[in-house]
């Protein structure tokens, strides 16, 4: 038997509210909930009911503006021909609760599920249907202004736009447009160019699309830092006098919070991987898999003066790790972040990631002696730097230790030298660098094949690859 909940106990509520419930509706049948899609403790949740014999989708707002919001925007897409959840019935209940109940779309894949599944020439004509709804809304003077690959749903081969509280009267369609190509990673761009006659009538200039795609992601992606470093949903971040602990909720347990309260405990008991004056590294036993945990220290007293009012390295480290899963780079996913503090000045900080599993890339070439190289790590490295360069990113130490094959993907590693460049030349400048280090590991027949395979790359940073070791 289902339990019986009132409106005002879901409204006083955290996340773990359980189903199935059943809710007492004024002048409806009751709704039993059967499953929660999204719930924020006393603003609103979306849920699946049965109701009136089939399945609906209701969102319970708490706050009447947002109810309202999603509502006309509903009203909005539906009068512009947009395909999205129509309204079967809506409800304002004196108690404080605004009901808002749709059609339940059935079997339903987003965008973001597709992105994430299928290959772009597969993907490619999911993304001509979304472009071209995205046309006909602007043309009728409205944008989704947070739009997001999942408030697309492709139901029963139809593609769908959800979320009416993110409708707004049309600002920039070229900015709004290439936020949307921005919450896909740079190796998607070119993708746009060939989607792009689906968005219809007024067709936007292509030429102007690509620095907007770029833009918008680095707005997107400084959103998203700004949150790795403050309590959110998504993040835990605690401070006192002496410290300041930063972790992912969703990687939070008893092992990661003990390890971040006594670092040097786990940095005694561990198995050294590096003993260096500025960084001391150990691998630890994690939850399911081992994890590194890096200690940046601080050398003598004007080491320690000269970081002390600066971001740590952990700390840049911690950003960077999300900056590059953000731009589809692999790294080991970061875990948590702690510095060590005095009042506001920076001490000692420690950094802990998943372990790289693999053998860094000098090694693992070595091993295979005169074999040709792969093509799958000739795309790993062309998707490397050409994403660096369409990211204007620079990595700042890229020595073969540092890039680890692991299966047949190659990641990058020790991050506290990566740097986003908002001007352009001193980012080619830094960009040539990171060629020319990454070529200064290589020598015979390796450096021949690399420097062909990155010759492009180096004519646009305008540089000539040179070849140490002959």
């Amino acid at each position: 038997m289902t339990e019986l909940v009132t409106l005002q106990q879901l409204q006083n509520a955290d996340q773990g509210v359980t189903v199935p419930f059943q809710l007492e509706v004024p002048g409806r049948e009751s709704l039993v909930c059967e499953e929660i899609y999204r719930h924020l403790p006393g603003k609103r949740l979306a849920f699946r009911a049965h109701w009136g014999g089939l399945d609906v989708l209701v969102k319970l707002f708490f706050q009447r503006k947002y109810f309202d919001r999603e509502r006309s925007g509903l009203i909005a897409m539906a009068k512009a021909g947009v395909p999205c959840p129509k309204e079967i019935w809506s409800l304002v209940d004196e108690a404080g609760g605004y009901f808002l109940a749709t059609e339940f779309l059935q079997d339903v894949v987003s965008l973001q599920e597709c992105y994430k599944g299928l290959s772009p020439g597969q993907l490619k004509p999911v993304l001509r249907d979304a472009v071209a709804l995205i046309g006909q809304l602007h043309r009728a003077g409205w944008m989704q202004a947070d739009i997001h690959l999942d408030n697309f749903l492709l139901s029963q081969g139809k593609l769908y736009v959800i979320d009416g509280g993110g409708v707004e009267a049309l600002g920039n369609p070229l900015e709004n447009l290439g936020l949307f190509f921005a919450q896909m990673t740079p190796e998607y761009d070119e993708l746009a160019t060939d989607v792009m006659d689906a968005y219809g009538e007024s067709a936007l200039s292509v030429a102007a699309l690509h620095p907007s795609i770029i833009r918008m992601r680095e707005r997107r992606i400084q959103h998203y830092l700004s949150k790795t470093t403050r309590t959110c949903t998504q993040f835990e971040v605690t401070r006192s006098p002496t410290t300041f602990v930063a972790m992912e909720r969703a990687k939070r347990s008893e092992r990661l919070c003990r390890l971040m309260a006594e670092p040097e405990v786990a940095v005694g008991q561990g198995e050294f991987l590096k003993r260096g004056n500025t960084a001391t590294v150990v691998k630890v036993p994690g939850d399911q898999n081992d994890w590194v945990l890096k200690r940046y220290n601080i050398k003598n007293f004007w080491h320690g003066l000269s970081r002390c009012f600066r971001p740590s390295r952990a700390w840049i480290s911690w950003e960077s790790a999300h900056r590059l899963e953000l731009l589809g780079i692999a790294t080991p996913a970061p875990l948590a972040m702690r510095e060590n503090r005095s009042g506001p000045f920076r001490r000692e900080a420690y950094l802990v990631t998943e372990c790289a599993s693999g053998e860094d890339l000098a090694a693992w070439l070595l091993k295979r002696g005169d074999a040709t190289i792969p093509d799958w790590l000739d795309r790993e490295v062309h998707r490397l730097f050409d994403t660096l360069w369409r990211s204007h990113v620079s990595h700042g130490d890229m020595k073969a230790t540092n890039l680890i094959v692991s299966g047949e993907q190659l990641q990058i590693i020790d991050l506290d030298a990566v740097q986003w460049h908002r001007r352009e030349r001193p980012f080619v400048k830094a960009y040539g660098r990171d060629l020319q280090r990454f070529m200064d590991n290589w020598q015979g027949k390796t450096w021949q094949h690399f420097e062909q395979l990155l010759r492009p790359f180096a004519q646009r940073a305008g540089i000539t690859l040179i070849n140490k070791k002959v």
